[in-house]
């Protein structure tokens, strides 16, 4: 016979949680919505800031988002997220970074309902 993981886990139990909201404030999600302006709709609301590393135009005076490369994204990750079965909360599959490099990347259902999009080892 097979426990419920309801059954070893209570929501009472829980000590801690980690909201996106913590992780955006913490440098560890950047939040899509600074860029929502420029981007189609669609359904993500953070990427990790280990993937937008890639996407960042990096001068003497700081970095700043570089908001076609970033649209790209967004259009790979779309593309992958719309063949992903619809009761699904998660899919995987490889997009072109700027650098014209394949690489694979995650996208999950987060707390909020949205989806964040994120390198394998960001998951």
């Amino acid at each position: 016979m097979t426990k419920q993981l309801n059954e070893f886990f209570k929501p009472e139990d829980i000590a801690y949680t980690y909201t996106s909201n913590q992780a955006v404030e913490d440098g560890l999600l950047f939040d899509l919505d600074q860029v929502r302006k420029y981007l189609p709709k669609n359904p993500f609301k953070y990427a990790t800031a280990n993937l937008m590393s890639s996407y960042f135009d990096e001068t003497k005076t700081g970095s700043t988002v570089n908001i076609p490369n970033v649209i790209d994204l967004i259009m790979g990750a779309l593309m992958i997220y719309c063949r992903k079965p619809a009761d699904d909360y998660f899919c995987s599959g490889q997009i072109e970074l700027p650098t014209g490099k394949k690489q694979k990347i995650f996208i999950a259902q987060n707390e909020t309902g949205a989806y964040t999009i994120m390198l394998p080892e960001d998951y």
